[in-house]
């Protein structure tokens, strides 16, 4: 009997035993975060912004949660969204000083007029052409059709 007794609290405690080191291969621990490790890297990969078209003549658009490669510039994403809602994007590549924004949708710049696109990132005017500034996860971008250069 007591033999009998000294088996079943044996096999109690390597089941147990299994049991416990399943559950700690389950969660999160020390050693298995190079396992996780590649998921968050995927997710940090990309970002999400919002892009607001404002076509001066009271039309506006938005577009919400667009997501994008992380360090896109304000460029692809009016690339993207123009691209993705059949609307029509002139430009012209200038090289090192970057990508001129000529027309979004059927307005164009307009010299005589002196209106053109522009761009704010989280509502600040931008310093820089829009195929080298960089966004960040969360930014909210303004194109706007409008006279002059307004700060």
């Amino acid at each position: 009997m007591k033999l009998l007794a000294k088996i079943i609290i044996a096999v109690a405690i390597f089941v147990a035993g299994f049991y416990i080191g399943g559950q700690q291969a389950l969660s999160p621990s020390d050693g298995n975060k190079a396992i996780n490790q590649p998921l968050e890297q995927n997710q940090k990969e990309t970002i999400v912004v919002s892009l607001m078209l404002d076509f001066g003549n009271g039309q506006v658009r938005t577009f919400n949660d667009v997501s994008l490669a992380k360090d896109a510039a304000v460029f692809t994403l009016l690339e993207k969204v123009t691209s993705e809602n059949n609307l029509k994007l002139s430009s012209k590549d200038y090289g090192e000083l970057g990508v001129f924004v000529e027309g979004v949708g059927d307005i164009k710049n307009s010299i005589a007029g002196d209106k053109y696109w522009q761009y704010w990132v989280n509502n600040k005017y931008a310093e820089i052409g829009a195929s080298a500034y960089k966004l960040n996860d969360g930014d909210f971008v303004e194109w706007k059709y409008i006279r002059g250069q307004i700060q």
